[in-house]
């Protein structure tokens, strides 16, 4: 609900911004891209105008999405959308004021309801299968929390038995977690589903609700999510756990020693990159080429540092891949920094530039690895920075300071440095799965 509210904002900005220039005669200025401000103490000013035309579906959508090497049954997605319809059922149509008087709470569970039936839109529209079971995740954990809520008007529903199918289904969880075969034939693919089953797993059993205090029906709906939201996760990890183990041959063995080798390898070299890291900064520097640098800085600290911190070893090699890929970025960008190459644009044509040079970058890296599905992960999350860098550029009208900027242009170079990195952080963690 929050992001499509974001996104609709955004198409106004920007095409109330078009229309009044054009209505005060744009084309007379369209090729002036910045002037000198005259009550900015010299700073430059940017024509919004002169800015990348963003459009609304890169407001939205990641340029990289997240997939799973693993083939969805349509029955399992055919499953959880009928389980969404029927719990939407319960509902009375419309919910009004006869039936919730408390147009506050109401408004909680009509939100819910609606945003279950938009996850089901967008399960449809999903580019890749993750994608559609993240977006059906959502929608039955919404139309469950509608649908809990209204139990308790309807029928006195009480938090009491949705916290024992919650405790169930950690149990269930807890159960299918210490069950988990790491069978595998390729440590790559084994080691990208495995991750996704091993965080699935843990996000089931690690789930709980702070009672809301000032309504008991938001308590209970609340409860209702919470137990959705588990089953779904553990319904879904169980399912790739199963599609995957049929994709092997009979004879598949498991692979469970070389994820753990391959991560405690990986896991060293970050400890000793850690070491040698650059210090922290302490100047009053608030430029979009100081921003991203203390960003991957902080990025490359952080994470796991030893095995035992991973929710297991396949998630512990995913998370060092990514880390790794932070310090190769980190090193790129203090490299530019040094060579005076991230200087805060000054005009709309540079930050036309420095978008596209992002979006290349992500596409050369997918298009050039030998292993894309490894190398997506660390690209998901470089198109996120390109995605909030897109949607910062959405909010501005007219004549801009140049560092009004700044965060969307760190996010551009940031994304930048971290897909020109992905590559060979992918050849390293390839090299350690499968020297073991």
């Amino acid at each position: 609900m929050t992001d499509e509210t974001s996104a609709a904002g955004g198409e106004y900005a920007r095409l109330t911004r078009r229309g009044v220039l054009a209505l005060a005669g744009a084309s007379a200025i369209a090729g002036c891209s910045s002037i000198e401000s005259v009550s900015g103490g010299g700073e430059a000013t940017i024509d919004a105008y002169n800015l990348p035309d963003v459009q609304r579906d890169e407001e939205r959508e990641s340029p990289v999405p997240p997939s799973i090497p693993v083939d969805i049954a349509a029955s399992h997605f055919d499953a959880a959308r009928e389980r969404v319809r029927s719990l939407l059922a319960t509902l009375p149509t419309p919910l009004g004021p006869e039936e919730i008087p408390n147009g506050h709470i109401r408004q909680h569970l009509t939100d819910a309801a609606s945003d279950a039936s938009d996850g089901l839109d967008d399960a449809r529209t999903a580019r890749t299968g993750l994608m559609a079971l993240r977006s059906l995740r959502s929608a039955r954990e919404n139309a469950r929390y509608a649908a809990a809520g209204w139990g308790f008007v309807d029928r006195g529903l009480t938090a009491a038995p949705l916290r024992d199918e919650h405790n169930r289904t950690v149990s269930a969880a807890h159960e299918t977690r210490q069950e988990h075969d790491y069978v595998g034939t390729d440590p790559v693919r084994a080691a990208l589903v495995h991750a996704r089953i091993e965080t699935g797993l843990e996000r089931a059993r690690d789930m709980d609700v702070v009672p809301r205090e000032e309504s008991a029906l938001l308590s209970v709906a609340e409860w209702g999510a919470t137990a959705e939201s588990a089953q779904a996760y553990l319904s879904d990890a169980r399912h790739i756990q199963a599609q995957f183990a049929a994709s092997l041959p009979a004879d598949a063995g498991t692979i469970r020693p070389t994820l753990t080798d391959a991560a405690e390898a990986l896991l060293a070299d970050i400890r000793d990159r850690q070491a040698d890291l650059p210090p922290e900064t302490t100047a009053d520097d608030r430029t979009p080429g100081m921003m991203v640098f203390e960003e991957l800085r902080w990025e490359a600290e952080s994470g796991i540092g030893r095995l035992t911190d991973a929710v297991g070893p396949a998630s512990a090699v995913i998370d060092a891949n990514s880390r790794l890929a932070r310090f190769r970025a980190l090193d790129r960008v203090q490299k530019r920094r040094e060579a005076d190459e991230l200087a805060r644009p000054s005009d709309g044509t540079t930050v036309r530039d420095i978008r596209q040079t992002a979006y290349d970058a992500l596409t050369a890296a997918l298009e050039s690895s030998s292993q894309p599905e490894l190398v997506r992960t660390v690209l998901v999350d470089a198109g996120h920075k390109v995605m909030a860098a897109d949607r910062g550029l959405t909010h501005h009208q007219g004549e801009i300071a140049a560092s009004t900027l700044d965060r969307s242009i760190a996010d551009y170079w940031h994304a930048t440095a971290l897909a020109r990195s992905a590559s060979a952080t992918t050849e390293q963690t390839v090299s350690a799965l499968q020297s073991n």
